[in-house]
């Protein structure tokens, strides 16, 4: 999906620069946001993940130069993580979640005048672990490969990047703005360093709905 959406936003911010739409304007804008997620990681070898529910909450700073193209930033506190099946006859799920400090920088294309207008923001994610926990079954036994397993495992501190892209709609009403989003995040480093446990692979997926109200100065 994001193949097909960033040549789009690339496009419509080339056509910005040359369309009779795009008047020169200023405008700023500040706000707060609140979305759930539904957060999960990709692993190699894979493993039996299920979806995790997490909610983030933001400050939002918007910015236009002209009508058709600006820039979002926002600063979210954000719970993620994921569920996984160890094993069918366990009575519970393996579950971890993580706090994070999240520094989000979107390009906002956005079409028409009216009270309602459709956007599309996609942009760089940059992701400070504050804190986690986990739940683990009490039937697991650690295996006693070469590699330990993540579970139990302490991840060490990490930056955690990549992209979130998201469609929806601005409603202006006067001097605010009502933001209604879909949004899509994939992760492009692993959550847990490659060599520290058997998970080659870790990234970072997920999907969920956002609100935001910002007030225009």
């Amino acid at each position: 999906m994001l193949r097909f959406l960033l040549p789009f936003l690339l496009a419509g911010t080339a056509v910005a620069g040359q369309s009779a739409d795009s008047t020169a304007v200023r405008r700023l804008d500040v706000g707060l946001s609140y979305a759930y997620w539904q957060h999960e990681v990709d692993f190699t070898p894979s493993a039996e993940v299920e979806a995790l529910p997490g909610t983030t909450y933001g400050l939002a700073l918007r910015y236009f130069d002209n009508r058709v193209v600006g820039f979002q930033a926002e600063l979210n506190y954000v719970n993620a993580g994921w569920r996984e099946t160890l094993d069918t006859n366990f009575t519970s799920l393996y579950e971890r979640r993580t706090e994070y400090l999240e520094l989000l920088l979107l390009t906002q294309l956005r079409i028409g005048r009216g009270v309602v207008q459709p956007i599309l923001q996609a942009g760089p994610y940059f992701s400070v672990p504050l804190a986690e926990e986990e739940s683990i079954p009490a039937e697991y036994v650690p295996g006693d490969g070469v590699l330990p397993e993540y579970y139990g495992f302490a991840f060490p501190f990490r930056l955690n990047y990549g992209l979130q892209a998201a469609l929806g709609v601005n409603v202006a009403l006067g001097p605010l703005t009502l933001q209604l989003e879909g949004r899509y995040l994939t992760g492009f480093n692993d959550v847990v360093k490659t060599g520290t446990t058997t998970a080659v692979i870790s990234r970072r997926r997920g999907f969920g709905g956002r609100v935001g109200v910002l007030y225009r100065f």
